[in-house]
């Protein structure tokens, strides 16, 4: 699997774990909604700073993110 589409896979879970919709999560993180679209979907390379940013609306550190099965694979 791809890392890009595995932290879109991964950010999905997470949000959909705390039954926030793309709309309400992606303002709490302050992205675009259509920019967490195509993150999820695994289309977008994103930076360390969005993804900080999303960890933080997700209300857990990088290093929690990262600290997943998904990335063992990798």
């Amino acid at each position: 699997m791809d890392i890009q589409v595995a932290i879109g896979e991964r950010i999905a879970k997470l949000r959909k774990a705390q039954k926030l919709s793309q709309q309400k999560f992606s303002y709490e993180a302050e992205i675009e909604r259509s920019y967490l679209t195509h993150v999820e979907k695994g289309r977008k390379n994103i930076s360390i700073e969005t993804l900080a940013k999303i960890t933080n609306a997700l209300g857990i550190s990088l290093k929690d993110f990262f600290d997943s099965k998904e990335f063992s694979k990798l």
